[in-house]
């Protein structure tokens, strides 16, 4: 199957300075603000040390804004270097001048982690918007003359329209990471395949997310069936009239905004395709 994107294996990095926009957003203590889990940032160690050669600016986020575990990224660059065995600094900004001067000064070798993106209005605000409006933010117009390519490897919020993960590919080479470049093979080999029947598992809290895939996929018959567990399941059986409980259904409340929006939206996915969504 004929790759439809750059790897890290395409071009030379040795020296560059590179861009790296991961999903590292992990689970955190809301009252110590420490990390309880660190499995997505243990996925990007390939990435990174791939990169060796190359000056690395890490771009991430963590929550969103009003979340108790929307919390700076320091707890998360110093778990990173204890993971990969070495310094990795951190610097308190995105495009201050103390960012600009960090990014500036790193040597061959050295990993530096930006602040939350979502700290900065213009990462949630702009989102939707076309790319050649996210091209103009400050964040793409401040970091993007101080790399030399832009590597994708948030492939957990790659569906997300938003600066840091699409405003730079007009003004930097943009490559897969480790992490996007073996779920874009599998996904395109589960997808591709003549196999069937398919079935799509969604689970998980971003009920947004799950349900407008699910619903793409079974209107372009791309699977057979959809199967949703955790909190997403809850609300689906809340749509079908089955009561989940109080515990789920508060705790899913507070999850997610607009709630009964998207306990509509199940509703009629259920109205269309019963038979072909199981819980």
């Amino acid at each position: 199957m004929a790759r439809a994107f750059f790897t890290m294996d395409d071009f030379d990095l040795s020296g560059r300075t590179v861009l790296l926009r991961v999903d590292i957003n992990s689970p955190i203590d809301p009252a110590t603000k420490t990390l309880l889990n660190d499995a997505r940032l243990r996925e990007h160690l390939a990435t990174i040390r791939d990169l060796r050669g190359s000056k690395v600016v890490v771009l991430a986020h963590q929550s969103r804004p009003g979340k108790d575990d929307f919390t700076s990224l320091e707890p998360h660059a110093e778990r990173l270097s204890s993971l990969l065995g070495r310094p990795v600094k951190f610097v308190d900004g995105l495009y201050n001048k103390a960012a600009l001067d960090a990014i500036r000064s790193l040597d061959v070798g050295e990993v530096l982690v930006l602040e939350n993106v979502r700290f900065f209005a213009e990462e949630e605000a702009l989102a939707d918007q076309k790319i050649e409006k996210m091209a103009k933010t400050h964040i793409v117009k401040k970091l993007a003359p101080l790399a030399q390519y832009f590597v994708l490897d948030a492939f957990a919020a790659a569906h997300r329209a938003q600066p840091s993960l699409v405003g730079f590919v007009d003004a930097l080479p943009a490559l897969a990471g480790r992490v996007m470049e073996k779920e874009l093979t599998m996904l395109g080999r589960a997808v591709q395949s003549q196999d069937r029947p398919k079935i799509a598992i969604f689970g998980g809290v971003k009920a947004d997310d799950s349900i407008a895939v699910s619903k793409h996929m079974l209107e372009k018959g791309i699977v057979d069936k959809v199967l949703t567990t955790g909190g997403v399941a809850n609300m689906f059986l809340q749509a079908g009239g089955v009561d989940p409980g109080t515990p789920p259904t508060d705790f899913m409340k507070k999850e997610v905004e607009e709630y009964e929006t998207y306990v509509a939206q199940c509703k009629e996915l259920l109205t269309t395709f019963r038979d072909r969504t199981l819980m």
